[in-house]
């Protein structure tokens, strides 16, 4: 049972069996409690500003959130580290802590980056992250984005993407990929049921094959 709904559970159902609290910080080996502990602190400097008086800091305030989007304290580092460390078995400690910052800096909103100019990270580094995120990702155009990810070298099992943005809701997403692909465009306050939502990706599926 996820801990946040603990509280609406029935006492009763509680009762009856043995309690115990598992976090994701439960599975990580030594190694990766090291990287992640590593890996939080150069999130937590590219999101401290300095420079700046306490009070424009507090009407500022510039929280990790602000600068990931998504991000969770008491899991993202953590369930990416463990991601990160699964995919490349044969990398060091090094390599796995530069591919979970790419990765890091691949959801970070664009002002975030700028912002971290006046971060507590050092100015070389942080050059080095504006640099990776507008010149070599693709954070302007969906369809550059795409683009870019089907010259990638072929997922037997497709990709499973996620694209944040601050976009009209009703932005044409169809007019934006140029027809680079053919998409199936649905809302999802639409579906009112998953089984409806699932039925629909189903649908769009036979219909693209």
């Amino acid at each position: 049972m996820d801990e946040k709904n603990l509280a609406k559970a029935d006492p009763p159902l509680l009762n009856r069996f043995e309690k115990q609290k598992m976090s994701i910080n439960d599975i990580l080996d030594d190694r990766q409690k090291i990287i992640v502990e590593n890996l939080g602190e150069w999130a937590r400097r590219m999101s401290t500003l300095v420079g700046a008086n306490q009070i424009t800091q507090l009407r500022n305030k510039f929280t990790q959130k602000d600068l990931f989007i998504g991000f969770d304290k008491d899991e993202t580092l953590q369930s990416l580290v463990i991601d990160i460390t699964k995919d490349n078995p044969e990398a060091d400690d090094d390599e796995i802590l530069e591919k979970c910052k790419e990765i890091l800096i691949a959801i970070a909103s664009s002002d975030g980056v700028v912002r971290a100019e006046r971060s507590s990270l050092e100015r070389d580094e942080v050059e080095r992250w504006k640099q990776v995120y507008f010149h070599q990702q693709n954070h302007d155009s969906l369809y550059d984005y795409f683009a870019d990810l089907f010259s990638q070298l072929a997922n037997p099992k497709g990709h499973l993407v996620i694209v944040n943005t601050f976009s009209n809701i009703n932005t044409d997403v169809k007019s934006c990929l140029q027809e680079l692909v053919k998409c199936q465009v649905d809302k999802l306050s639409t579906f009112k049921t998953e089984a409806q939502l699932s039925n629909r990706v189903s649908q769009s599926n036979d219909l693209i094959r």
